[in-house]
This record gives structure tokens, C-alpha cells and sequence, in this order.
């Protein structure tokens, strides 16, 4: 599949070696050693032997803003992620390009009118948390919705050897994915899951006449 998406600079190998660093999670390492990078695409993880990683290809939205003060106007890009629509400011928005993806893909589940608006919600909090603006800008309009997809290495793993949990990297920068990014990963997964079941149902229970 082809997309607009931002590029995956952490490898596979690099992206188990962020997973096996020494943390409690893993008992300061000794329980990463057997990490493995998944061969195959989708399905649910909790039916393949763990822990294992894979690329994910989430959704998010670059929204370019329109601001205005008394005497100039700003174009700024912003980000809103697809899931739950969680702003943020996009400085990589050159990094944008057409690429194929290898992995699972996410689709967006927020539209692009609700795009609209997490955008203007965002930066208008954005503006006014900037301190030394006398004259900060009003943001009067969105300029452009670009959808894209942003690369995430994931981690499953058995948390406690009972509860199914993951741990989430960026691969674009190979920082932590943090609390939010893994919040739409495990969001993402389990809306997935439940598509994968009714699926499931409507061909073991096929609807007649």
C-alpha cells in the first residue's frame, strides 16, 4: 500500500534494542532476550508466541492553520492524531512524502470536519499558553487536510505472564511513543479486534433472505 506518511528511520533491529533496554518491565533486561520481530501482517496478537514487535502505520491528519494579528498572518502546520485527535505542532511537515508501506496500516476513525475542529481547538490553547506575544494571533481558519500515516514499533509482551500489554516506540524519531501514543495503539487494536470478530460471526452465522 501506498501513502502519505512520515518516514521510518528506526529499523527492526534497532527498534528490539530500544524494547530489550534494561527497565522493570523486563526485569532490568533479563527478560527481553527472546524478542522477536513478527513476519507475519494483522491478526490478533494474542494468538502468536510473545513477545514479538511490528511496524504499525497509524493515522493522523497534517492540518496547515491560519492566524492573524494586527499587522501579519502565519501559516502553521499542526498535527492531530486519527484515533483519539490529540493535537500537536508539525515541524517534519517536509518530511511528508508518498512511500509504501510495509506493515498494518490503521485507518483514521475521526472525519475530517472533527479534524477541523481538534485543530482550531489545539492552536487557539497553543497560542494563548505563549508567553511575550503582546498581540497574539487569532486563529481564523484551516487552510489544508492532508491524511497521512506515522510509523510506531510495537512491543507485545505478557505483563505479570497473564495480562496482554504493549510498549510503543516512534519510529520516526525513536523516542518513546509516551502515554498518548500508546493509548491509540491500544485503541486502534482492540477496535480492530472487534472487526475482526463480527467478521468472524457474519461467516459462521450468514444472514438469509
Amino acid at each position: 500500500m501506498t501513502s502519505l506518511c512520515l518516514p521510518a528511520h528506526v529499523g527492526a533491529e534497532a527498534a528490539a534494542r530500544f524494547f530489550r533496554r534494561p527497565r522493570i518491565g523486563n526485569l532490568f533486561g533479563l527478560l527481553a532476550g527472546q524478542t522477536r520481530v513478527a513476519t507475519a501482517v494483522g491478526g490478533d496478537p494474542a494468538t502468536r508466541a510473545l513477545p514479538f514487535i511490528e511496524r504499525l502505520w497509524m493515522p493522523a491528519f497534517a492540518v496547515r492553520v491560519h492566524a492573524a494579528c494586527a499587522k501579519t498572518e502565519h501559516s502553521v502546520w499542526t498535527a492531530v492524531e486519527g484515533i483519539n485527535g490529540e493535537f500537536s505542532m508539525l515541524e517534519c511537515h517536509h518530511e511528508l512524502a508518498e512511500r509504501e508501506l510495509d506493515g498494518d496500516v490503521f485507518p483514521p476513525v475521526i472525519d475530517e470536519t472533527r479534524v477541523a475542529a481538534f485543530a482550531r481547538k489545539g492552536m487557539m490553547q497553543y497560542v494563548l499558553t505563549q508567553r511575550g506575544l503582546m498581540n497574539k494571533p487569532i486563529v481564523d481558519g484551516i487552510e489544508e487536510i492532508l491524511p497521512y500515516h506515522h510509523p510506531v514499533w510495537v512491543c507485545y509482551y505478557r505483563r505479570r505472564s497473564v495480562f496482554l500489554d504493549v510498549m510503543v516506540q516512534d519510529a520516526r524519531t525513536g523516542k518513546s511513543g509516551g502515554p498518548k501514543m500508546r493509548i491509540s495503539v491500544l485503541h486502534a487494536l482492540v477496535k480492530r479486534k472487534k472487526e475482526l470478530r463480527e467478521a468472524e460471526n457474519r461467516q459462521s452465522y450468514p444472514q438469509t433472505g
